[in-house]
């Protein structure tokens, strides 16, 4: 379509300003916007009056001038009822909107290729650069091969205070690249017409040997103390031990128990009253009431009393099945992490669930796990969640034991989200029972 008819679509002579054009171009849009227009489509009207505004805008601004306007009518013959102006076209107008879409196209096609020749020439040029400092670092390395290749006998490494001084007077040979191997050392000594001999190469092979035997010992220190660190920083089974802490979860302490070792069953609360029994390691008994730091239990037909530091929570059997024996500890503060993270994500945790629970992190993109620990209707705000993709896990339950990272008795787990993205932005999570 030409300016002349961008105008007439506007329904605005060719001296109208751009206020005007804006004007005539939202009272048109309001008319004809596909969603005013349910019955109709009335897309290819709506997408035809914005590029003439495009067009009529760009040329008030650039004061360009168009001759001959006359009223546009959206028919080819008299105008229809405003509701009905856009249900006919000419065959004309059919022609030139779909030479216009062909342009188009064509236009955003050749936008594609464009685009694609700048990144392959980014590519290139990111590939060059990489090669150019890896080329840079390849002849530091001959070079001191090189130099410390003068210094080497039959007989093994001499070194002296004059051969420092001719040394600094050799120049070193041009370095073109190792692909070439032997040919470039002949190529050089053939510049000075000087013989190549077997022991001068094999001098120079011994040189390159020793750097690197030099360069692996050097990297296998390193590596050695990062694992060493690792090693010492990561909890060991006796670091993860909890001690016995008085009066804690009592109403854990009426029904079955269990000993962590041999254990006296003394007949009053007192470790001066007499023996009545000696209870061997992990055996299970009934716990009947708790008094301080003492419990009231029944073995084997006998009651008595055994020191409470020396009881496990629970059956035996169920400590070997999930492998957390001794004491628990205090459970993790409301929001405690379980795990070392950093991150800048912020998650707001909406918690309905009335018993407390676990919020696992299992990272889909290699990362270790981490929990947080919401205590029963307390919600929680997150700041610290790394940037990527997680699968979160609530796990419920009662009485959590610190060296297992995990709930001794009605333990429940259940997947709540799948592929969980997070990035710099704040997220909500509502956990209901």
């Amino acid at each position: 379509m030409s300016l002349i008819d961008d105008y007439q679509l506007l329904d605005i002579p060719t001296n109208a300003n751009e206020q005007e054009a804006k004007a005539a171009f939202r009272r048109l849009a309001r008319r004809y916007h596909p969603d005013k227009n349910p019955d109709t489509d009335t897309t290819e009207l709506f997408q035809r009056l914005q590029s003439a505004y495009e067009n009529v805008g760009n040329a008030i601004r650039q004061g360009t001038k168009v001759e001959d306007w006359k009223p546009f009518t959206f028919t080819d013959g008299q105008p229809s009822p405003a509701k009905n102006r856009y249900n006919s076209f000419s065959d004309t107008t059919d022609k030139e909107q779909e030479a216009f879409i062909k342009e188009r196209q064509r236009a955003y096609e050749e936008m594609k290729r464009n685009n694609a020749h700048h990144d392959k020439a980014r590519d290139d040029a990111i590939k060059t650069a990489r090669n150019t400092l890896n080329e840079k670092r390849i002849k530091a390395l001959y070079e001191e091969a090189f130099k410390a290749s003068k210094n080497f006998t039959s007989e093994g490494y001499s070194y002296t205070e004059s051969d420092e001084k001719q040394q600094k007077r050799t120049n070193i040979p041009p370095y073109q690249s190792f692909v070439d191997g032997d040919e470039e050392y002949i190529h050089f000594h053939q510049q000075k017409k000087e013989p190549v001999s077997q022991p001068i190469r094999l001098d120079a092979a011994k040189a390159a040997f020793r750097a690197t035997t030099y360069i692996a010992f050097f990297a296998a220190g390193i590596y050695s103390t990062i694992f060493w660190q690792s090693f010492q920083d990561s909890p060991t089974i006796e670091s993860q031990e909890t001690a016995y802490i008085s009066g804690l979860y009592p109403q854990f302490r009426v029904g079955t128990n269990y000993t962590l070792s041999n254990t006296n069953l003394y007949a009053e609360p007192d470790l001066s009253s007499s023996v009545l029994l000696n209870l061997p390691t992990q055996s299970n008994l009934q716990s009947i009431k708790m008094q301080g730091d003492w419990l009231t239990v029944r073995y084997q037909g006998v009651s008595g009393w055994v020191q409470a530091k020396d009881i496990g929570y629970g059956s035996i059997e169920n400590a070997l099945k999930t492998g957390c024996m001794g004491q628990p500890g205090a459970s993790p503060s409301h929001g405690e992490q379980i795990g070392k993270i950093k991150g800048s994500s912020r998650l707001r945790i909406l918690n309905q669930l009335p018993q407390h629970s676990m919020l696992t992190f299992e990272s889909y993109d290699g990362q270790k796990p981490f929990s947080i620990y919401l205590y029963g209707k307390q919600s929680y705000a997150a700041n610290y969640i790394p940037r990527g993709s997680y699968r979160l896990v609530l796990e419920t339950g009662s009485m959590y034991h610190h060296a297992c990272n995990q709930f001794l008795f009605n333990e429940s787990s259940k997947v709540i989200l799948e592929n969980v993205d997070f990035a710099s932005t704040e997220q909500s999570l509502t956990l209901k029972p």
